[in-house]
């Protein structure tokens, strides 16, 4: 109450206006209603007792308390204007809009703030001095780095980095960022100062024969604690120690290892110097000496510098190293070497455990260890490498060496036996039996690549390594590999050369060849695969794909080269026909047939057995002669008169066309061995590439020339009849055209086509025109 007391003192005084600054009791007091009423009570009571106690007085002395009587009086109304002002103060205290509780609540408020600002600066003024000795350490950091003294330098850069953080007055501001930055810079440049005084020391000189590393140990006399000090006590210090080790292994580990033969000796080696003598004209350095050489390399810089130098990483990247030389390049690649490969993976087991030994992290990935696990996929890795490299040179090379078959190429136990097996790999017995349990197949004698051979025994071969395969996934990787090396082949080829394929005709008779042996191949692996539960449904996509490949290949040579043999027999575009009988019509036309003549033969030669099977070539043959008979026969329906004199000749001349069928006749001792091949139906293929390469009736013996032309001409070649019916009409009547036609032995000649021909060969006449009509109704 002592705070209501001096109240009421000021208001009795008078000392109060109800208006402008209140007192500090006021100010720490909060008046509310009930206890401005309480006063009220109190004060009334009060003026009781005293009204009662001057009338007691008054009473037993009037006179001395006359005085005092007055003063009763006066405090009497005093009291009554304070008993108004309490009236007052409470009708202010309830209106809570312009009452005074609002104006005390503005003042306090307005207290809070000057606080606030007060304290405010008061942070400010002590963190511009905490700044302010910050800028103090940087400077002398700076100085401490500039006089060498990197070990304090870092300590005082850790030391400003903690007073950073611990300010929150600038916690996540700019300035924080700014010092931050600074003091990271200030530790970058630490480190860099740090590898800068080794590499000062550190020499490393290379060249094809040598490789030294020398080390000046008498300017690193009491520096080295104080270079790793630094380092300690810098937060990238462990990064500093990396690149320094990483500098050593990049210039001078490496070439080291790159080289084929390397020798040390460490007898002769002065203290701070480590010589290696490089050689690649011999030997490679066995296993064991390059294990030992880099963990004297390790021992070497850990005298000289100190073994901190190698840091988790560096030892790691040593071990990649000596991995990648000794290991992963020196994969076996037969199953005779990987047995004996193990004497290497014991000797880099023991030493990668000794160079590792050395990490401060016991749990560190163990790359030799890991690889060392996968030597069986590495292995089969290397086989499938290995093959699909030599099926991408074998497609392209451009050798084009030839394989000549001596006989039909007959699939047996024997032949595969001799196409997988060597020294270093027999043939699996489940490959085996599978293989005598398979149908006979005959391949038929022809010319192919020494390409597709080495491809195909590849396939056969990779197969045969995943029969002996324990792990099913490897397995399978072998007889995929064994797919894909006979696809590459089939895609590759035909793209590289494309050229060649369009401009020589043997070359591309020979890819048919290839694409046919391949397709057939292909068929019995996938045969055998299936047979061994190793279903892989691309060998028939394969086989498909090497079929397709071969026929469009032959089919774009046989019409590049029909193309040329119409033009050269086509007398000048069918201009030669016109006036036959003119001699120089005539040996124009002479000529024509010639030229025809000679490029035929030439093709023929290139595509004769054993180059190609003899159906082959007679197909091939039958779409040359028609292309040549073709273009005869188009330019004689197009001449519009032909006289007596020349029909004579243009029928001479379409029967001496006609001889060319006599280029069907081959020698009865090559078809007679592919009769008696087909016969024998030995071919195990699907039947569209059976018929692609053989015929029984084709290749039937037949020792009249004349008789075998004429028969395999009518089944190969649709224009040698209508040729012939051409040369006919040309010489006979209109009655026996009509004739003729009736009985449908014109069949091969349109309306339009014997119209033509009546036109130009005989008078226009009434009874020309009611041939005409007779041919068209017919």
């Amino acid at each position: 109450m002592g705070g209501m007391d001096t109240f009421v003192e000021h208001v009795i005084d008078g000392e109060w206006s109800g208006e402008g600054r209140p007192s500090d009791g006021l100010l720490n007091t909060v008046l509310d209603l009930k206890a401005a009423t309480q006063l009220s009570q109190k004060l009334e009571q009060r003026l009781l007792l005293s009204q009662k106690d001057i009338r007691n007085s008054l009473d037993e002395n009037y006179l001395t308390y006359s005085a005092a009587v007055t003063k009763a009086e006066s405090a009497q109304s005093s009291i009554a204007q304070l008993l108004q002002g309490v009236d007052e103060l409470q009708l202010m205290l309830g209106d809570e809009e312009t009452g005074i509780q609002t104006r005390l609540d503005t003042a306090i408020k307005n207290e809070e703030q000057i606080c606030e600002r007060v304290q405010s600066n008061s942070a400010i003024l002590q963190c511009l001095t905490q700044l302010s000795a910050i800028n103090r350490e940087l400077q002398d950091m700076d100085r401490l780095v500039q006089s060498g003294e990197l070990d304090k330098a870092a300590q005082k850069a850790e030391s400003i980095e903690t007073t950073v953080n611990a300010m929150e007055n600038i916690e996540d501001t700019h300035i924080a960022a700014i010092l931050v930055e600074r003091v990271n810079l200030a530790r970058m440049n630490i480190k860099e100062n740090v590898l800068r005084e080794f590499h000062k020391v550190i020499a490393v000189e290379t060249n094809a024969n040598s490789a030294n590393l020398r080390v000046d140990t008498s300017r690193l006399k009491g520096r080295i604690s104080v270079l790793f000090a630094a380092l300690d006590s810098v937060k990238d210090g462990e990064n500093g120690l990396k690149e320094l080790a990483l500098y050593i292994i990049s210039a001078f580990v490496k070439p080291v290892l790159a080289a084929q033969l390397v020798t040390h000796d460490d007898a002769e080696s002065p203290t701070s110097e480590f010589n290696v003598q490089l050689s690649n004209d011999s030997d490679t350095t066995p296993t064991d000496e390059v294990c030992d050489l880099v963990l004297s390399i390790v021992a070497f810089v850990s005298r000289v510098l100190g073994g901190r130098v190698w840091v988790d990483v560096a030892l790691t990247e040593l071990a990649q190293l000596v991995l990648q030389r000794c290991y992963l390049q020196r994969i076996p690649e037969t199953r005779t070497e990987l047995a004996s490969f193990h004497k290497t993976v014991d000797t880099l087991s023991g030493f990668e455990a000794t160079l590792l030994a050395q990490c401060a992290d016991p749990s560190i990935e163990r790359p030799i260890q890991a690889a060392v696990k996968r030597l069986d996929e590495l292995f089969v890795e290397r086989q499938c490498a290995r093959a699909l490299e030599q099926s991408r040179r074998a497609a392209e090379s451009t050798a084009f060496a030839v394989y000549k078959m001596d006989t039909h190429q007959e699939w047996t136990l024997a032949f595969v036996q001799a196409t997988v097996e060597d020294p270093d790999t027999k043939l699996a017995s489940s490959f085996a039996q599978s293989i005598k349990e398979h149908p006979a197949a005959v391949f038929p004698q022809c010319i192919i690549s020494e390409s597709i051979v080495g491809t195909v025994s590849s396939a056969y071969w990779l197969l045969n390594e995943s029969m002996q395969c324990n792990e099913p996934g490897l397995a399978q990787r072998l007889a995929e590999t064994a797919q894909n090396v006979l696809d590459v082949y089939c895609v590759l080829f035909p793209v590289v050369h494309r050229q060649q394929l369009r401009k020589v005709p043997a070359l591309a008779l020979q890819f048919f060849n290839d694409c046919m042996y391949g397709a057939h191949h292909c068929t019995i692996l996938g045969q055998l695969a299936a047979a061994e539960n190793n279903v892989n449904p691309n060998w028939s996509a394969v086989a498909r794909k090497f079929f397709d490949s071969g026929i469009r290949h032959v089919a774009e040579l046989a019409e590049s080269e029909s193309r040329e043999l119409k033009s050269l027999v086509g007398a000048d575009n069918g201009t030669g026909f016109y006036n036959a009988s003119d001699e120089q019509q005539q040996d124009a036309l002479a000529k024509s047939l010639k030229r025809g003549r000679l490029a035929l033969t030439q093709l023929c030669a290139a595509m004769r057995p054993p180059n190609v099977t003899p159906h082959m070539f007679y197909r091939i043959l039958g779409r040359y002669l028609d292309a040549m008979f073709a273009a005869i026969i188009d330019g004689i329906v197009g001449v519009r008169d032909i006289g007596v004199d020349d029909s004579q000749v243009l029928s001479d001349h379409c029967r001496a066309a006609y001889g060319l069928v006599s280029l069907f006749h081959l020698d009865p001792e090559i078809t007679c061995a592919y009769s008696t091949l087909t016969s024998a139906a030995l071919v195990n293929s699907t039947d569209e590439q059976g018929d692609a390469l053989l015929d029984s009736d084709d290749e039937s013996d037949e020792s009249e020339t004349t008789a075998q032309g004429v028969r395999l001409a009518k089944k190969h070649c649709q224009m040698s009849d209508k040729l012939v019916q051409l040369a006919d009409i040309l010489m006979i009547s209109r009655a026996d055209i009509l004739a003729r036609r009736r009985a449908g032995l014109l069949a091969q000649f349109s309306v339009d086509e014997l119209v033509s021909l009546v036109r130009a060969l005989f008078s226009d006449t009434h009874e020309r025109a009611l041939d005409i009509d007779e041919l068209k109704r017919i």
